[in-house]
């Protein structure tokens, strides 16, 4: 199963410019937010885009001469060949969705949507004949919400979308040239592939499945490990413009910007003096009560001097340059040209073939393992870099990494895309205290740059991010007449009911709050204006209680099976595996609209009707006949939606129930793997650990009793 982190996308449609968590004192004539009840809530709010799982069975042949070799020797070669067709699929897939304007190709297809690179997995290797193989593939898809409805698909008996493909031929001699600037697909007839101008021995057609993938929640960027030393550093990269120069246009704007509006203070007295080597430019933040320094270097191609974009030499320099502050800085910023499999564009490719930085090259890139980095890519179709990053070691699941991407056009006319990045970096109030924004704030205003455009922007790596507002107070259910009796940036006063008028905090999600609360829609005029923690009880008159339990967790897991843990007569790597849950509540649950996920994808969505009694559980496979499966008990048993494709190599199991509340989770490594079954030490128990045990015991307690 593949390891790295999808994107994550949650993406708001262009709105209003002001923040909907806007941190303000509350002024004597606003009116005060108001929680709002269980089954009040209001959507207000509209997604543009979002991700989508794209699935079907291709085929690898090995070379003649290893017809005869033995197994073992083939499957290695097939292993070797299945991810270079993952990459073809890949190709042809983003020729066919993604959209093309002013290309050779630009009729074929077009649905705003893109492949991300390197979200890739292979399920269910088989053996056609003495050198073909079939496997199952599975993609990541960033597009619009209503790509299901625009994309021609028909419904298939399983109650998803089908539609068919059609792929180029590749030998396996070329899809093995991937150097750099030389890869096969750069070249006639798949540059700019278009089915209709290629002789149909050329063709393959792929059956693929598409279904869409549940949303990320909101969060902050992460301030607290950002200016955790007092100093936060970005490098802001303008690449190369063939329109009107606007990478000199908009590096002086920032500049000027910066100096002017901004008061950064800057090492040289004028934009015409600044180059690579003059250094930052430097401004001091109040951000909580502590003082951060921000430094914020520019880097642009220069006709005639040592970084001239339209030269190998100087090429070479802006991608050292990008490379380096991809090493050593926290906050790195490109704006330019960028494309499918194409990474970042720095230097004039018209006349120099230096000066990009590919997606095939960021996996192997200097990157800090233990700093926090946002990467923003502003760039055209820049989402298939999402994979890329997630694949670099320093970089695992985009693990202390957010990223930020496009799926579809932008905009090199204005320069207040670099503006509004970099603001959600430093930016402060009126009272110059600094201001923090969520994901969501910052997509809003970047969509409102681009309204005429319906860009798509969204963050990668978001699922690790603070659900709590980064300056959240200690002061959850004080009394309070005004904001400013909550403390400072991000605590609001908010009047609970009627009689009840207390201290909260913005948070987007319930794990942002303690024990007792919980993320709720507020109210201000009528119209829902943010989410802020509030008691589950909606009083502050009584203790918020200790914490819940609870109601399912999950108990087993068996993710490289060894064993027919199903008892259908024979053992399978990926039919066996399974997921053990329990009701560890004292009341009957309904697991109507809830799923569980890992880390790639959404694995399992509980059947409607699913209910589990009290101390009993059910068992998810990852494939298999019911019908033939033998004796698990007393114990409910559904096959996974999606196939539980368990990473041996460790991951992150969630369970999430229908208001998409995280129920349980489960962090596991590579122990978990080689034919181990990963338990709870008391079965049942939610404050129970975890431990290896050698025999699964799936719908069973592990002493062999039911439950």
């Amino acid at each position: 199963m593949r390891t790295t982190k999808l994107l994550a996308v949650a993406l708001l449609a262009t709105t209003a410019c002001n923040s909907t968590n806007a941190d303000t004192a509350l002024d004597p004539a606003e009116e005060m937010g108001v929680v709002v009840p269980d089954g009040k809530e209001d959507n207000f709010l509209s997604a543009n885009a979002q991700e989508y799982v794209v699935e079907g069975v291709t085929t690898v042949t090995i070379e003649s001469e290893l017809a005869g070799a033995p197994e073992e020797e083939k499957l290695a070669r097939v292993q070797k060949l299945i991810p270079l067709k993952q990459i073809a699929v890949g190709w042809f897939l983003n020729q066919y969705l993604g959209d093309k304007h002013g290309d050779a190709n630009a009729e074929y297809g077009g649905f705003s949507s893109l492949t991300k690179n390197g979200s890739y997995e292979q399920l269910n290797i088989t053996a056609i004949d003495e050198t073909s193989y079939q496997f199952t593939f599975r993609q990541e898809v960033g597009g619009k919400l209503d790509l299901l409805e625009s994309l021609p698909t028909s419904m298939g008996e399983d109650g998803r979308r089908h539609f068919d493909l059609t792929i180029g031929k590749i030998n396996n001699a070329d899809m093995e040239r991937l150097e750099t600037n030389n890869e096969w697909y750069r070249t006639a007839p798949w540059d700019e592939f278009d089915p209709s101008t290629v002789d149909a021995s050329r063709l393959d057609t792929l059956s693929l499945t598409i279904w869409p993938e549940p949303r990320s929640v909101d969060a902050w960027f992460d301030y607290d490990k950002l200016f955790a030393d007092g100093k936060v550093t970005v490098g802001v990269h303008f690449g190369w413009d063939y329109l009107k120069s606007y990478h000199l246009v908009h590096s002086r704007s920032i500049y000027n910007w910066l100096v002017d509006s901004e008061h950064f203070t800057s090492p040289v007295a004028v934009y015409e003096d600044y180059n690579r080597n003059s250094g930052p430019l430097t401004k001091v933040i109040h951000a909580n009560d502590k003082d951060v320094t921000v430094e914020v270097s520019l880097y642009w191609g220069k006709v005639g001097t040592e970084e001239d974009p339209d030269t190998d030499a100087g090429g070479k320099v802006l991608e050292q340059d990008l490379r380096n502050s991809l090493a050593t800085r926290e906050v790195i910023m490109f704006f330019g040209h960028a494309g499918p499999f194409y990474g970042f564009t720095m230097s004039n490719w018209r006349k120099t073939n230096e000066g990009d930085l590919d997606d095939a090259e960021i996996p192997f890139i200097d990157m800090p393992a233990d700093t926090y980095q946002i990467v923003f890519a502003e760039g055209c179709d820049s989402y298939g870099i999402g994979g890329a990053f997630a694949l670099n070691p320093n970089k695992p699941h985009l693990e202390n990494l957010d990223l930020t991407t496009l799926t579809s056009f932008g905009t090199a006319s204005t320069p207040l895309s670099v503006m509004d990045s970099l603001r959600a970096v430093f930016a402060s109030d009126a009272r110059d205290q600094h201001t923090p924004v969520t994901f969501m704030t910052w997509i809003q205003s970047m969509e409102d740059n681009t309204y005429w455009l319906n860009s798509m922007y969204g963050v990668h790596g978001v699922d690790d991010n603070p659900h709590s507002h980064p300056y959240a107070s200690d002061k959850l259910c004080q009394p309070c007449e005004e904001d400013s009796d909550c403390g400072g940036v991000g605590n609001k006063c908010t009047r609970l009911n009627a009689a009840e008028v207390y201290c909260t905090y913005f948070c987007t999600a319930d794990d942002g709050c303690p024990e007792g609360y919980e993320c709720r829609e507020v109210s201000v005029g009528g119209m829902m204006s943010s989410k802020r923690c509030a008691p589950k009880s909606l009083t502050c008159n009584m203790d918020p209680g200790e914490a819940v339990e609870p109601t399912v967790i999950l108990n087993e897991l068996y993710v490289e099976p060894f064993e027919d843990a199903n008892g259908d007569g024979h053992t399978d790597e990926s039919e066996d595996e399974f997921v053990e849950l329990v009701n560890a509540s004292e009341h009957e649950v309904d697991l109507t609209g809830w799923y569980l996920a890992d880390s790639s994808l959404t694995r399992h969505f509980f059947e409607p009707g699913t209910r589990v009694a009290p101390g009993k559980a059910i068992v998810l496979f990852g494939g298999g006949d019911l019908a033939s499966f033998g004796s698990l008990g007393d114990s409910q048993v559904q096959i996974a939606s999606n196939q539980l494709g368990l990473s041996n190599e460790g991951d992150r199991l969630t369970l999430i129930d229908v208001r998409d509340h995280v129920v349980d989770e489960v962090d596991f490594g590579l122990e978990a793997a080689w034919g181990a079954s990963f338990v709870r030490d008391v079965d049942g128990d939610p404050n129970a650990g975890w431990e290896l045990r050698a025999t699964p015991s799936a719908g069973y307690r592990s002493d062999g009793s039911t439950f």
